[in-house]
């Protein structure tokens, strides 16, 4: 049986509620998109600026501005591209990966607590069906977007 636009209305909806709820709880603590730009350099590094902004979907002007911070903060390191003299590839330091595994371990400690009391088979089934959920995002989801905002524009959300 197919999913209804109902159902899949609820859902989105529901999704929406739990990571806004998570975001809020993140901004007031640190800069997401920082955390963001340290954990890709972590993950992935070396990397230029621009393969960061488009892994984390943000500007590239805000990647070199958090870049410049962590830098300042020792946590990320910044080389010439050997490729392209005129690019710059970013890393993790030693201290940033550490900073990085910290704060996994502690938005793990954060869930945990949100969910201790569920019995072990709720998160294993829901872990299955988000992962299912993810993978069908980056299979279809950008081409969804895009053609739901053919002929549709928000101009009110436009900065």
């Amino acid at each position: 049986m197919q999913t209804t636009r109902e159902e899949a209305a609820r859902l989105s909806e529901t999704v929406t509620r739990v990571l806004d709820a998570a975001r809020r709880g993140q901004a007031r603590a640190f800069d997401p998109v920082r955390v963001g730009v340290l954990t890709v350099a972590a993950d992935r590094g070396p990397l230029r600026a621009g393969a960061i902004a488009e892994e984390l979907d943000v500007l590239p002007s805000s990647v070199t501005r958090h870049v410049q911070a962590l830098q300042d903060a020792g946590l990320v390191a910044t080389r010439t591209d050997p490729a392209d003299k005129r690019a710059s590839l970013i890393e993790a330091t030693e201290a940033g990966r550490e900073q990085a595994a910290r704060f996994r371990e502690a938005g793990a400690e954060v869930f945990h607590g949100v969910i201790a009391d569920w019995p072990a088979q709720d998160v294993v089934r829901l872990t299955e069906l988000l992962e299912r959920l993810i993978a069908s995002w980056a299979a279809k989801g950008a081409q969804e977007q895009k053609a739901n905002r053919s002929g549709k524009r928000f101009d009110w959300s436009e900065g």
